[in-house]
Formats: structure tokens, sequence, C-alpha cells
């Protein structure tokens, strides 16, 4: 079992400055069934990357490429 403080960034990790909001299975991964954000806890975002992941799901969302909430 992976502690949630030992974990990395991933976008760190692999060096990812950007996150498209047209890239969905990566976006996915970080929504509950229930198209909720997944807060940085689970996810283990450092603060920058979570907030880039944020706006990158809302904005997907306008355009209509994932759903809103249920």
């Amino acid at each position: 079992m992976t502690s949630y403080k030992n974990r990395k960034c991933r976008f760190c990790e692999d060096q990812i400055g950007h996150i498209d909001y047209k890239n969905t299975p990566l976006i996915r991964q970080y929504l509950t069934r229930y198209a909720k954000i997944v807060p940085r806890y689970y996810s283990g975002c450092c603060l920058k990357h979570q907030k880039k992941l944020s706006r990158a799901i809302k904005n997907s969302r306008e355009m209509a490429l994932l759903p809103y909430t249920k």
C-alpha cells in the first residue's frame, strides 16, 4: 500500500508543464465516478499542477468534452 505522503507529483516527474484540456484520457483519471475533481491529497499532485489540472478540467467541461457533476 502506497502512502499518500510519499507520493510524487506525476506531472513533475514527467516534466509536463502544460496540461491540455483536450487530453481527456489523462484528465479522466483525476475525476471521481460522479465527475467531481479529485482533491490534492488523493491525486498526489503538487499545488501548481493541481491548479492547472482543475483549470483544464473546467475548460474541457465548457467545451463539452467532459460531463459536469451528476
